[in-house]
C-alpha cells in the first residue's frame, strides 16, 4: 500500500453533485457492514441533489489525516462526527487518507433528515470526490470500477447511497434474477419500458424537520419485529413483480406494488418493539385523496413514502398537467408552508468542474 502513494504533496479542489433516490421496493434491516436483508429497487431523482466541494493537500509526511466539514456554510457537530467515523472507516480502502488534509462544504437543494433520504445524496456525493480524489493522487481507473467502487463506498456511508450513484432505476442487493448484483453495491437496471423512463415525482412535504427516529435505529429495531422475516420475503417477491410490471408498461401493477411497499415500510415501524409511527395526520389526508382522485379519474398517480411524513407522487409524464392541478387544488394544503419538491427521473450525479 504504502509503495503506491504519492512520493511528493499534492492539491486541488474538486466536486461532485449527486441525487437522491426514492426507494420503490423499500430496504429495511441491514446486517453488520451495512448490509441489506432484502435486495431493493429504487429511482433516482434529478432536483433533490447534494452538491459537496472537497480541497485537498495531500502530505506524504503527515501521520494522521485532517478534515473540516461545513454543511450550507456551518459546521455542525453531528455531521462532523459522522464524517469522522466515516473517513476512518475508509481508510484501509483509501490509504492516501492518513495523509491528506480535507476541506469539504457541502449543501442541499431539500430539507435534510426530513425522509427525502439526504444521507443517500450526501454520502453518495462525498464518495464520488473520494473515489476522484483517489484517482487525481494514483492515476486514472476503468469507469466501470469507477462507479462500482463509489457505491461501495457510498454504502458504507448509507445503505442507500449504493443507489444514488446510478441513474434512472437501480438495484442494490443479491437477487437471483440479476447475475451481477450484489449486497456490496448497486447496478442499474436496465430494459424498462419507456412509460416509465420519464416518470415525475413531486414530493409533498408534510414535515420539514428532523424524524423523531432516525433511519438508523429505525433498520436495528427490524432485527427483533415479529414480522421481519415475513416482510424481507415479501420484498423479494415484490422485486420480481414490479420489475416485470416495468418491462411491461403495466401502471396499475406498478401503482399497486410501489404503494404496498410504502404501506408496509410504516407498518413494520409500528410493529417494531418499540414502534413508532412517523406518519402524520396530514399523511394520511394525501393518501386517500390520491387514491380517490385515482378511482376518480383513471389518471395514472400512486404515492410512496420515505422514512418520514412526506409523500412521494409518481405519475407519468404525459399527466403532469392533471396531478399539478390537483395537488394545487386538494393536496397543498397539507404541506408545510405549501412545500413541494417537483422532481423526475434522474440522470445520475455530475461533475462538478472547479
Amino acid at each position: 500500500m504504502e509503495a503506491d502513494l504519492p512520493d511528493g504533496p499534492q492539491s486541488g479542489t474538486l466536486g461532485w453533485s449527486c441525487p437522491s433516490n426514492i426507494a420503490l421496493v423499500k430496504y429495511w434491516g441491514k446486517r453488520p457492514g451495512q448490509l441489506p436483508m432484502n435486495p431493493s429497487l429504487s429511482m433516482t431523482l434529478q432536483e433533490a441533489r447534494t452538491s459537496t466541494s472537497i480541497t485537498y493537500a495531500y502530505e506524504p509526511g503527515k501521520r494522521e489525516g485532517e478534515f473540516r466539514f461545513r454543511f450550507e456554510g456551518r459546521e455542525e457537530a453531528d455531521f462532523q462526527k459522522r464524517i469522522a467515523a466515516y473517513l476512518k472507516e475508509l481508510e484501509p480502502l483509501l490509504p492516501f487518507l492518513s495523509r491528506t488534509r480535507l476541506d469539504m462544504d457541502s449543501a442541499n437543494t431539500f430539507p435534510h433528515s426530513s425522509g427525502i433520504a439526504s444521507s443517500a445524496s450526501a454520502m453518495g456525493a462525498l464518495a464520488l470526490c473520494l473515489v476522484q480524489l483517489e484517482e487525481e493522487l494514483l492515476g486514472p481507473v476503468d469507469r466501470e470500477f469507477f462507479w462500482q467502487k463509489a457505491s461501495r463506498l457510498a454504502r458504507l456511508g448509507s445503505g442507500s447511497a449504493s443507489r444514488s450513484i446510478f441513474p434512472q432505476f437501480v438495484l442494490w442487493g443479491q437477487h437471483p434474477m440479476w447475475d451481477s448484483s450484489s449486497d456490496d453495491y448497486a447496478i442499474p437496471v436496465q430494459g424498462i419500458d419507456e412509460t416509465f423512463l420519464h416518470m415525475r415525482d413531486t414530493i409533498l412535504v408534510v414535515h420539514s424537520g428532523p424524524k423523531k427516529v432516525s433511519s438508523s435505529l429505525g433498520h436495528t429495531l427490524m432485527d427483533s419485529n415479529p414480522f421481519g422475516k415475513v416482510r424481507f420475503q415479501q420484498a423479494r417477491e415484490n422485486l420480481e413483480r414490479l420489475h416485470r410490471a416495468m418491462t411491461e408498461g403495466d401502471w396499475n401493477s406498478f401503482i399497486a406494488i410501489v404503494e404496498e411497499e410504502a404501506l408496509t415500510l410504516h407498518a413494520m415501524m409500528m410493529t417494531s418493539r418499540p414502534g413508532y409511527l412517523l406518519m402524520q395526520a396530514d399523511t394520511l389526508s394525501i393518501l386517500h385523496l390520491v387514491r380517490e382522485y385515482r378511482e376518480e379519474t383513471g389518471i395514472r398517480v400512486g404515492f410512496t413514502l420515505d422514512a418520514g411524513a412526506n409523500v412521494h407522487l409518481l405519475y407519468a409524464r404525459d399527466d403532469t398537467p392533471q396531478v399539478d392541478a390537483f395537488i394545487s387544488t386538494e393536496l397543498l394544503k397539507y404541506c408545510e408552508n405549501g412545500l413541494v419538491i417537483r422532481d423526475r427521473m434522474g440522470q445520475g450525479p455530475q461533475k462538478i468542474e472547479q
